[in-house]
């Protein structure tokens, strides 16, 4: 019989003489440093180790990872730090301590290195510490190429002059763009003023837009600048520009063109000097070719494009990080000790098409955070609408495999959420979750360490 390829040691039964070891501590090819998170997978579980706590494994009651083996001694080894690495010790046990088939006094550990203590066995896999993504300078989350690409254009487009128009989806993040080319460009001192031309009420555009003065119609007591005159020496953003009517198109052709406009009411023409960036996720094309934008107009406002990426361009990466930071601000602003994700909810998560992009995940983890009454959300808890053939969730343990949508994952993307999956439907124990995925316990733990999974 072999474990995980190498020789199997030499069980003795409990009240066998205890064998002493006088080996020195065995220096493992590559072992890690305290920079290098390990975690312990077994059968059972796993456990995270601390190097600022020693770990004892053992059958005694105290034992910090309690043991069923009956060839397991009450206090076997323990695992402690021993300057920048993690070492594990045995503790006179009556079957000895073996690392990678080898029996050790002491050893130092590392990602790989296999443990046996009796007939119990575990792996050491890396764990990278799970950070909180946060905005980087353009005040944005992400790490795929697509965002790379968005990151470099928005730095070209900043420093310009002209006019830029954002175009994307609903919810893609159009006004953070807009508010970084404000901040990366040579206006930052300058005011960032928003509009949103869908929300106006249609006789209220153009006193929002130039302002007014007293006495200018009905309820005119005094004197109001408009965004433009508020932005003046910044930038205005203009978001849903598609939303402007048509009537006042044409003054809003004037101030790109000549810097000026003149207040509802007035006759003194007002100088600006403000830099205008529009958004829109409409076809402003086909609204040229039905009359309903002015072509002199568009043509004007696309001096300059930026294209934002849907969400589902963006890559599985990107969803995890966004969704991690989005966990972090929820939990926070609503006091809420909920600290991750279950396997089954991150897959979830990746199978949902995410029509509203961005604005839509994070809503939807809002809710979960608000709604959820652990430290993990659940399936349960997100409010997402039940994917087409599958069973909807229910707590505890699911039944049968998990589905994972393909299509846009890579094969080891895929692949890590699967196991992930499984193992939260088998309750994490390692065996009945590779009986059910058809390949060897080994196997399965060498996948385990290869995607550092740890849950």
């Amino acid at each position: 019989m072999c474990v995980h390829g190498t020789p199997t040691p030499p069980i003795l039964e409990p009240t066998a003489t205890p064998l002493r070891d006088r080996e020195a501590t065995i220096h493992i090819i590559g072992a890690a440093t305290l920079a290098v998170r390990l975690t312990l997978i077994h059968d059972d579980g796993s456990v995270a180790l601390d190097p600022t706590r020693p770990l004892l494994l053992g059958t005694a009651t105290t034992a910090d990872v309690r043991l069923t083996d009956r060839y397991a001694s009450a206090r076997h080894a323990r695992i402690v730090a021993e300057g920048k690495r993690l070492v594990i010790e045995d503790l006179e046990s009556t079957n000895g301590t073996w690392v990678d088939g080898v029996r050790v006094q002491r050893a130092y550990l590392a990602p790989g290195v296999r443990v046996q203590l009796g007939s119990w066995r575990a792996t050491l896999v890396a764990c990278e510490p799970r950070v909180r993504p946060v905005p980087g300078r353009l005040g944005m989350i992400g790490g795929s190429p697509a965002f790379y690409a968005l990151e470099r254009s928005l730095l070209r487009l900043a420093g310009l002059p002209q006019a830029v128009l954002v175009r994307g989806e609903t919810g893609t993040g159009k006004e953070l763009a807009a508010r970084a080319l404000h901040t990366q460009g040579p206006r930052v001192t300058g005011p960032f003023v928003p509009l949103n031309c869908g929300a106006i009420p249609e006789g209220l555009f153009e006193s929002e837009l130039f302002g007014h003065v007293k006495g200018a119609f009905t309820g005119a007591v005094q004197t109001k600048l408009g965004k433009f005159e508020a932005a003046d020496g910044g930038t205005v953003f203009l978001d849903e520009i598609g939303e402007v009517p048509l009537a006042l198109q044409s003054k809003l052709l004037r101030v790109i063109q000549d810097r000026e406009f003149e207040r509802v009411g007035g006759r003194r023409g007002v100088k600006v000097d403000v830099r205008i960036v529009a958004a829109t996720n409409r076809n402003l094309e086909d609204m040229v070719a039905r009359q309903r934008f002015r072509e002199d107009l568009y043509y004007r406002l696309r001096v300059l494009t930026l294209a934002m990426p849907a969400l589902r361009e963006r890559g599985p990466a990107d969803l995890d990080q966004l969704a991690a930071h989005f966990l972090g601000v929820f939990a926070q602003r609503h006091g809420k000790a909920v600290l991750r994700y279950s396997p089954a909810a991150r897959v979830r998560l990746h199978a949902h098409a995410w029509p509203g992009n961005i604005r839509e995940l994070e809503n939807c983890i809002e809710s979960a955070v608000v709604l959820c009454n652990s430290d993990t959300i659940d399936l349960p808890d997100l409010p997402l609408p039940q994917a087409e053939g599958v069973p909807a969730p229910t707590r505890g343990k699911g039944v049968g495999k998990p589905a994972v949508e393909l299509g846009r994952l890579s094969w080891d993307e895929m692949e890590k959420l699967y196991i992930e999956a499984a193992l939260a439907t088998h309750g994490g124990n390692r065996s009945a979750t590779a009986k059910a995925m058809g390949i060897g316990r080994t196997t399965l733990l060498r996948k385990i360490g290869q995607h550092g999974i740890t849950g």
